[in-house]
Protein backbone atom coordinates (compact mmCIF):
# COMPACT_ATOMS: atom_id res chain seq x y z
CA UNK A 1 0.00 0.00 0.00
CA UNK A 2 0.96 3.39 -0.31
CA UNK A 3 2.47 5.67 2.43
CA UNK A 4 1.12 8.12 4.43
CA UNK A 5 3.56 10.65 1.87
CA UNK A 6 1.18 9.49 -1.01
CA UNK A 7 -1.98 10.47 0.75
CA UNK A 8 -0.58 13.68 1.80
CA UNK A 9 -0.05 14.22 -1.71
CA UNK A 10 -2.58 17.14 -3.28
CA UNK A 11 -5.07 15.26 -4.86
CA UNK A 12 -4.58 16.12 -8.58
CA UNK A 13 -0.41 14.94 -8.23
CA UNK A 14 -1.93 11.53 -6.75
CA UNK A 15 -4.66 10.94 -9.83
CA UNK A 16 -1.12 11.71 -12.19
CA UNK A 17 0.69 9.41 -10.66
CA UNK A 18 -2.44 7.06 -10.99
CA UNK A 19 -3.19 8.14 -14.52
CA UNK A 20 0.68 7.10 -15.26
CA UNK A 21 0.18 3.64 -13.58
CA UNK A 22 -2.46 3.02 -15.76
CA UNK A 23 -0.61 3.71 -19.15
CA UNK A 24 1.92 2.04 -18.30
CA UNK A 25 0.40 -1.42 -17.03
CA UNK A 26 -1.95 -1.67 -19.84
CA UNK A 27 0.69 -1.18 -21.81
CA UNK A 28 2.55 -4.14 -20.38
CA UNK A 29 2.82 -7.06 -17.49
CA UNK A 30 3.70 -6.20 -14.42
CA UNK A 31 7.10 -8.03 -15.04
CA UNK A 32 7.80 -6.15 -18.21
CA UNK A 33 6.62 -2.79 -16.54
CA UNK A 34 8.57 0.05 -16.34
CA UNK A 35 9.18 2.34 -13.01
CA UNK A 36 10.82 5.07 -15.64
CA UNK A 37 7.98 5.53 -17.66
CA UNK A 38 5.98 5.86 -14.71
CA UNK A 39 8.33 8.32 -13.17
CA UNK A 40 8.25 9.91 -16.84
CA UNK A 41 4.55 10.32 -17.33
CA UNK A 42 3.98 11.35 -13.82
CA UNK A 43 6.45 14.03 -13.98
CA UNK A 44 7.97 12.99 -10.86
CA UNK A 45 11.73 12.43 -9.28
CA UNK A 46 12.51 8.47 -8.95
CA UNK A 47 13.17 9.56 -5.68
CA UNK A 48 9.65 11.05 -4.55
CA UNK A 49 8.39 7.48 -6.29
CA UNK A 50 9.88 5.63 -3.39
CA UNK A 51 9.05 8.01 -0.83
CA UNK A 52 5.03 7.28 -2.08
CA UNK A 53 5.56 3.21 -2.78
CA UNK A 54 8.01 0.42 -1.90
CA UNK A 55 7.97 -1.11 -5.33
CA UNK A 56 6.55 -1.19 -8.48
CA UNK A 57 4.42 -4.38 -7.47
CA UNK A 58 3.08 -1.86 -4.67
CA UNK A 59 2.18 0.27 -7.04
CA UNK A 60 0.00 -2.25 -9.50
CA UNK A 61 -1.94 -3.39 -6.81
CA UNK A 62 -2.97 -0.58 -5.35
CA UNK A 63 -3.77 0.63 -8.89
CA UNK A 64 -6.02 -2.61 -9.32
CA UNK A 65 -7.64 -1.76 -5.76
CA UNK A 66 -8.76 1.43 -6.65
CA UNK A 67 -10.03 0.22 -10.25
CA UNK A 68 -11.94 -2.17 -8.40
CA UNK A 69 -12.90 -0.46 -5.20
CA UNK A 70 -16.42 -1.17 -5.61
CA UNK A 71 -16.14 -4.85 -6.30
CA UNK A 72 -16.36 -6.41 -3.07
CA UNK A 73 -19.08 -4.25 -1.93
CA UNK A 74 -21.07 -5.51 -5.18
CA UNK A 75 -20.34 -9.34 -4.57
CA UNK A 76 -21.58 -8.42 -1.18
CA UNK A 77 -25.07 -7.19 -2.69
CA UNK A 78 -25.30 -9.91 -4.89
CA UNK A 79 -24.88 -12.86 -2.22
CA UNK A 80 -27.72 -10.80 0.00
CA UNK A 81 -29.93 -10.08 -3.12
CA UNK A 82 -29.81 -13.91 -3.21
CA UNK A 83 -31.07 -14.62 -0.21
CA UNK A 84 -27.80 -15.74 1.17
CA UNK A 85 -26.73 -18.57 -2.09
CA UNK A 86 -23.15 -18.32 -2.70
CA UNK A 87 -23.75 -19.38 -6.67
CA UNK A 88 -26.01 -17.28 -7.55
CA UNK A 89 -24.63 -14.29 -6.42
CA UNK A 90 -21.22 -15.24 -7.68
CA UNK A 91 -23.09 -15.82 -11.22
CA UNK A 92 -24.56 -11.91 -10.53
CA UNK A 93 -21.39 -10.57 -9.64
CA UNK A 94 -19.66 -12.36 -12.38
CA UNK A 95 -22.08 -11.04 -15.03
CA UNK A 96 -21.57 -7.39 -13.73
CA UNK A 97 -18.12 -7.49 -13.97
CA UNK A 98 -17.22 -9.29 -17.40
CA UNK A 99 -18.43 -6.34 -19.22
CA UNK A 100 -16.13 -4.43 -17.44
CA UNK A 101 -13.36 -6.04 -17.46
CA UNK A 102 -13.27 -7.01 -21.36
CA UNK A 103 -14.70 -3.54 -22.92
CA UNK A 104 -14.87 -1.01 -20.44
CA UNK A 105 -12.37 2.27 -19.42
CA UNK A 106 -9.44 -0.14 -18.43
CA UNK A 107 -10.05 -3.47 -20.21
CA UNK A 108 -6.19 -3.44 -21.53
CA UNK A 109 -5.19 -3.14 -17.72
CA UNK A 110 -7.38 -6.07 -16.34
CA UNK A 111 -6.09 -8.49 -19.87
CA UNK A 112 -2.58 -8.18 -18.42
CA UNK A 113 -3.68 -8.68 -14.99
CA UNK A 114 -5.60 -11.93 -15.86
CA UNK A 115 -3.00 -13.43 -18.45
CA UNK A 116 -0.61 -13.09 -16.69
CA UNK A 117 -1.89 -13.94 -12.63
CA UNK A 118 0.02 -16.67 -10.28
CA UNK A 119 -1.39 -17.34 -7.03
CA UNK A 120 0.34 -14.21 -5.43
CA UNK A 121 -1.42 -12.11 -7.64
CA UNK A 122 -4.45 -13.92 -6.71
CA UNK A 123 -3.89 -13.23 -2.91
CA UNK A 124 -2.85 -9.63 -3.93
CA UNK A 125 -6.44 -8.50 -6.09
CA UNK A 126 -8.79 -10.62 -3.68
CA UNK A 127 -7.34 -10.45 -0.01
CA UNK A 128 -10.62 -10.10 1.58
CA UNK A 129 -10.47 -14.20 0.69
CA UNK A 130 -7.16 -14.81 2.81
CA UNK A 131 -7.56 -15.30 6.53
CA UNK A 132 -4.60 -13.63 7.31
CA UNK A 133 -3.23 -9.78 6.19
CA UNK A 134 0.18 -8.49 6.08
CA UNK A 135 -1.40 -5.57 5.82
CA UNK A 136 -1.04 -2.26 8.52
CA UNK A 137 -2.90 -2.48 11.42
CA UNK A 138 -5.99 0.34 10.07
CA UNK A 139 -6.14 -2.03 6.32
CA UNK A 140 -5.94 -5.69 8.81
CA UNK A 141 -9.24 -4.25 10.50
CA UNK A 142 -10.51 -3.32 7.12
CA UNK A 143 -9.51 -6.73 5.81
CA UNK A 144 -11.26 -8.44 8.67
CA UNK A 145 -14.50 -6.21 8.08
CA UNK A 146 -14.96 -7.27 4.28
CA UNK A 147 -14.18 -10.79 5.51
CA UNK A 148 -16.71 -11.10 8.21
CA UNK A 149 -19.07 -9.26 5.94
CA UNK A 150 -18.91 -11.77 2.90
CA UNK A 151 -19.17 -14.72 5.16
CA UNK A 152 -22.59 -13.52 6.85
CA UNK A 153 -24.08 -12.69 3.53
CA UNK A 154 -23.66 -16.59 2.91
CA UNK A 155 -26.36 -18.75 3.77
CA UNK A 156 -24.42 -22.04 5.06
CA UNK A 157 -27.31 -24.06 5.52
CA UNK A 158 -27.48 -24.79 1.79
CA UNK A 159 -23.40 -26.07 1.27
CA UNK A 160 -21.05 -28.62 2.61
CA UNK A 161 -19.06 -26.67 5.03
CA UNK A 162 -18.53 -27.37 7.96
CA UNK A 163 -16.50 -24.17 9.53
CA UNK A 164 -14.69 -21.17 8.92
CA UNK A 165 -12.23 -22.53 7.15
CA UNK A 166 -13.76 -24.91 4.51
CA UNK A 167 -15.72 -21.87 3.75
CA UNK A 168 -12.53 -20.11 3.37
CA UNK A 169 -11.72 -23.10 1.18
CA UNK A 170 -14.96 -23.16 -1.00
CA UNK A 171 -14.51 -19.03 -1.37
CA UNK A 172 -11.45 -19.26 -3.22
CA UNK A 173 -12.09 -22.47 -5.12
CA UNK A 174 -15.32 -19.67 -6.56
CA UNK A 175 -13.37 -17.08 -7.04
CA UNK A 176 -10.06 -19.07 -8.56
CA UNK A 177 -13.14 -20.47 -11.10
CA UNK A 178 -13.92 -16.68 -11.69
CA UNK A 179 -10.86 -15.50 -12.19
CA UNK A 180 -9.62 -18.37 -14.14
CA UNK A 181 -13.20 -18.04 -16.75
CA UNK A 182 -11.68 -14.70 -16.94
CA UNK A 183 -7.92 -15.13 -17.72
CA UNK A 184 -9.53 -17.79 -20.12
CA UNK A 185 -11.73 -15.49 -22.36
CA UNK A 186 -8.63 -12.87 -22.38
CA UNK A 187 -6.55 -15.62 -24.01
CA UNK A 188 -9.18 -16.42 -26.55
CA UNK A 189 -9.12 -12.62 -27.90
CA UNK A 190 -4.92 -13.33 -28.10
CA UNK A 191 -5.77 -16.30 -30.26
CA UNK A 192 -9.25 -15.11 -32.26
CA UNK A 193 -8.69 -11.24 -32.41
CA UNK A 194 -12.56 -11.35 -30.58
CA UNK A 195 -14.64 -12.18 -27.67
CA UNK A 196 -18.14 -13.62 -26.71
CA UNK A 197 -19.47 -11.92 -23.36
CA UNK A 198 -22.51 -14.06 -23.66
CA UNK A 199 -20.20 -17.04 -23.78
CA UNK A 200 -17.83 -16.40 -20.69
CA UNK A 201 -20.81 -15.93 -18.98
CA UNK A 202 -22.16 -19.69 -20.09
CA UNK A 203 -18.59 -21.13 -19.36
CA UNK A 204 -18.72 -19.72 -15.86
CA UNK A 205 -21.98 -20.93 -15.18
CA UNK A 206 -21.51 -24.53 -16.44
CA UNK A 207 -18.32 -24.06 -14.19
CA UNK A 208 -20.57 -23.38 -11.33
CA UNK A 209 -22.93 -25.98 -12.11
CA UNK A 210 -20.40 -28.27 -11.64
CA UNK A 211 -19.28 -27.08 -8.63
CA UNK A 212 -22.88 -26.58 -7.16
CA UNK A 213 -24.02 -30.31 -8.51
CA UNK A 214 -21.01 -32.52 -9.08
CA UNK A 215 -19.71 -33.70 -13.13
CA UNK A 216 -20.63 -37.22 -12.30
CA UNK A 217 -23.65 -38.31 -13.55
CA UNK A 218 -25.77 -41.02 -11.33
CA UNK A 219 -25.63 -44.30 -12.65
CA UNK A 220 -29.06 -45.87 -13.35
CA UNK A 221 -29.47 -48.49 -11.00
Amino acid sequence: MPTETFFNLPKEKQQRILDAAKKEFSRASLKDASIANVIKDAEIPRGSFYQYFKDKEDLYYYYFQTVRHDGHRYLISSIQQAKGDLFQGFEEYFAWMVPEIFVGDHALFYKNVFTNMDYHGFRRVAPHLEKNSEACQDKQLAHKKHQKDLLDAIDRSTLKVADDHELHLLLQLVMHTLFTTIADGYRRVLMDGSYDIEQINRNFESKVNWLKNGARKEQDE
